[in-house]
């Protein structure tokens, strides 16, 4: 009896690659993907923001929002988090001198269905300057 090899070879190739084109929005779904914006804030400025979202600890119903924003003075900042265009939460806050003056607003919020759309706003109270990262989950 004579086996063919090739056809076999090549089909599982085939099948193979098409597993891990998948693979991405697997991880997205149900994995430990995560979505990051950086901002420059201004273009003549040397503060930047930063914006990371991705599922807290594989819970599928809950996201981790991190906003930071980088400056080089001590400024007090104005901050939101908005969640599909709803104001999600805000505060005041100040860089500080032992993170490089820069802060860091950290929070929850549920993953709905379908695409999560989280932005979070930043504005110098001092000089006016506001830095926005945005990202869609």
């Amino acid at each position: 009896m004579i086996v063919r090899r090739g056809p076999a070879v090549v089909l599982s190739l085939v099948l193979g690659a098409a597993a891990l084109s998948v693979a991405p929005a697997l991880a997205k779904d149900g994995g430990a993907a995560k979505d990051v914006d950086r901002d420059q804030c201004d273009p003549s400025s040397v503060s930047r923001a930063k914006l990371k979202v991705e599922q807290v600890d594989g819970n599928n119903t809950r996201l981790l929002v991190t906003g930071t924003v980088w400056s080089n003075d001590a400024d007090a900042w104005d901050w939101r988090v908005k969640h599909n265009g709803e104001v999600s939460d805000n505060g005041r806050a100040r860089g500080d001198e032992d993170s490089d003056l820069s802060f860091r607003v950290v929070r929850t919020m549920f993953n709905l269905p379908g695409s999560d759309d989280v932005v979070f706003r930043a504005e110098n109270l001092r000089t006016g300057e506001v830095c926005r990262a945005a990202v869609s989950y």
